[in-house]
Formats: structure tokens, sequence, C-alpha cells
């Protein structure tokens, strides 16, 4: 194997696994009425951000799966979501973003995941698209972004290059 496929799976497991015990057990802790952070998708932005679009992806869908089936939603409603924030996530590096520039990116990124998977949410749910929006959408965009900072700085030797 490739020593960049090897540090991607062992990131995808160390990081990967534990970022899906973070959202199982530590989120519901943080949650704030119905905003909680998701720490799976900072992650796989990271991840994307670290090897490229097709891996962020990849990290995307396999994680949005495991996420599904640990939660009680329907398999897959996460995953599309996730999947297209690594790959967008990993197609923002051929544009050279530096600092605060990343983390605007990262910021319209979450805010696209949010939108994508409570678009998805909505149909389980009586719950108007327009109160999603502004109850769930945007909180939890700012909180995840928090946590972006916070992780990212706990972790940057491991996610850049």
């Amino acid at each position: 194997m490739k020593s960049d496929l090897k540090y991607f799976i062992y990131i995808l497991v160390l990081f990967g696994g534990g970022s899906l015990i973070l959202q199982s057990l530590i989120a519901p802790l943080m949650q704030i009425n119905v905003w909680k952070p998701d720490f799976v998708l900072i992650i796989v932005l990271l991840m994307g951000k670290r090897f490229r679009s097709g891996w962020g992806s990849t990290a995307g869908f396999i994680l949005g799966i495991i996420q599904d089936s640990l939660t009680g939603m329907p398999i897959g409603i996460t995953a599309l979501p996730k999947s297209i924030a690594g790959y967008a996530s990993g197609k923002t590096t051929s544009m050279h973003p530096e600092g605060t520039l990343y983390y605007i990116w990262f910021l319209f990124l979450i805010l696209l995941h949010e939108i994508i998977a409570f678009a998805f949410f909505q149909y389980k749910t009586e719950l108007t698209y327009t109160f999603l929006l502004y109850s769930r959408v945007f909180p939890n965009t700012i909180y995840t972004m928090l946590m972006l900072f916070i992780v990212h700085t706990f972790t940057r030797k491991y996610f850049d290059e």
C-alpha cells in the first residue's frame, strides 16, 4: 500500500472512530435546546482538506453510513451531504486558500451540509422547511463551526500537509 493510503486509513479509523464516539456520547451532553455540533462532519471536512476530494467524499460516505446506522435515522440521510461536503472540501485545496479564507469555506460547506441534510429530514417531520432552516440549520452551522475551530486547533499536525 502507498504511504498516503495507509495514513488515510489510520486517520479514518482514529479520528473517524473518535468522532463517531463523540457524536454518540458527548454531543447529546453538549446539546443546547435542539442544537448540537456535528463532530463527524468536522472530521470529514478536515480529511477532505488533507487528502483531496476523492478521499474526502469516501470518508464522508463511510462515516455518514456508520453514523446513520448508529442513530435512528434512515440509512443514507447524512451520508450524501457528508460525501458532498468532503468532496467540496477537497476541491477547495486547489484554490490554495490560507488562514481565515479556509474557515469561510468551511462555514459555507457546513451550511451546505445542513441545508441538504435538513431538506431530507423535513420529509420525516411535520415541520416546514423554513422553520427548520431558522431553528436548526443556522444554529447548528454556528455551533459546528465553533467546534471546528477547537478541533482544528488541537489536531492541526494531523490534518495539515
